[in-house]
């Protein structure tokens, strides 16, 4: 009965995306398209790793990642849900709040029940992740001194503030690999 329940969503998923697919194909609109394709090759992606029956994926998570993708590339960029509902954007950053709880709740989940000293790839998301969020703490004190003290921090705007988090990004991957390979030879200690 639950995995009916599942390849009934994806099946209906799969529609939603194929028609789409087709919809914009006859409006000529290719970029969107090409974002359906991409929604296409997620679902396809997530439901492989979903029948692995992996404790990082379980049936909430796949149901609402399916979801949140399906609300915000398809419904909110192709169907411009983004321009039409005021707070659509919002509500959608909202929810992927919960989304990544629950990831890191899963992944807590994984790594009490791991030898996490043999599993370099859970080492290094879960690093990631946080160094990702510390990163992003720092640009939400940018723009609140921006914003309350006028003291102009952020002074190229979103593009400043991507520039950050990529530079961030790169810099907490050459770190977490360096760290990594440093403490794997001597055995994490």
């Amino acid at each position: 009965m639950k995995d009916k329940k599942i390849n009934i969503f994806k099946i209906l998923l799969y529609a939603i995306y194929l028609f789409s697919v087709v919809f914009f194909m006859f409006k000529s609109e290719y970029g969107k398209v090409g974002l359906s394709l991409l929604c296409l090759v997620i679902v396809f992606i997530l439901s492989k790793i979903y029948s692995k029956n992996l404790d990082i994926l379980d049936r909430s998570l796949f149901i609402a990642s399916n979801l949140f993708i399906l609300f915000s590339f398809l419904l909110g960029s192709c169907y411009n849900l983004y321009d039409k509902i005021k707070y659509y954007d919002d509500l959608l950053h909202f929810i992927s709040g919960f989304i990544s709880v629950k990831i890191g709740w899963n992944m807590l989940s994984v790594v009490k029940n791991t030898d996490i000293n043999n599993n370099k790839l859970l080492i290094f998301i879960i690093i990631l992740f946080f160094s990702m969020g510390i990163s992003s703490i720092c640009e939400l004190s940018e723009y609140a001194l921006d914003v309350l003290f006028k003291m102009g921090t952020q002074s190229g705007g979103l593009k400043d503030t991507m520039h950050d988090m990529i530079d961030a990004l790169a810099g907490s991957c050459i770190m977490i690999l360096y760290y990594t390979k440093s403490k794997f030879k001597n055995n994490i200690k």
